[in-house]
């Protein structure tokens, strides 16, 4: 990787995390993203969603976790494979205990069922219009996504506040585009 593309992407990370912890509890006082993303799911039968539990001032997704469940969506949750440092889905229900991963992240417990989710909702620090977004910088999404493309089974929604929009990110060839942006503000389609 170019070094000074991964000095911009680490430094445009820490600006995006300082401005996320900076604005989030007033932008999630307004966020209706909920209301947004359900006119994309009347359309879809019920189906398993890849979803992720809120951390460190992300837009919460409790609202979106309740809209789903109330529409008979399945929720899975994401879970870091320790063996192979892979991201897996696990089913998951309000009242399954989640524990916490090696990142602080609450993830269902091993035991829970391994899914195939169709649909993922992707935590954003960063995102630009065209699709691309900006991660922690694990590469766990990007390697799920990849994977998933080579079957024709996934369609993606980016998940973050509207403040976090990127004119110009910075993207690499293993970097995967999604689908739709969802905010507090509006749903987007990628075209």
């Amino acid at each position: 990787m170019d070094t000074n593309l991964k000095s911009e992407k680490r430094n445009l990370r820490k600006f995006l995390l300082d401005r996320r912890k900076e604005l989030s509890l007033d932008y999630d006082k307004k966020n209706n993203s909920h209301i947004h993303i359900k006119t994309f799911l009347e359309n879809i039968e019920g189906c398993q969603i890849g979803s992720y539990h809120s951390f460190r001032n992300e837009i919460s997704t409790i609202s979106i976790h309740e809209l789903l469940f109330s529409l008979g969506f399945e929720i899975s949750l994401p879970c870091i494979n320790d063996k192979d440092q892979n991201m897996i889905f696990r089913n998951w229900k309000v009242e399954d205990k989640l524990v916490k991963n090696q990142y602080g992240i609450l993830q269902p417990k091993d035991d829970a069922g391994e899914s195939h989710p169709t649909i993922v909702i992707v935590p954003l620090v960063g995102f630009s219009m065209s699709g691309y977004r900006l991660g922690y910088g694990g590469g766990y999404y990007d390697r799920f996504i990849d994977e998933r493309n080579k079957m024709n089974q996934i369609t993606t929604i980016g998940l973050g506040y509207s403040f976090q929009e990127v004119n110009n990110l910075p993207y690499e060839p293993h970097d995967q585009k999604l689908n739709w942006i969802l905010t507090e503000k509006y749903l987007y389609k990628v075209t």
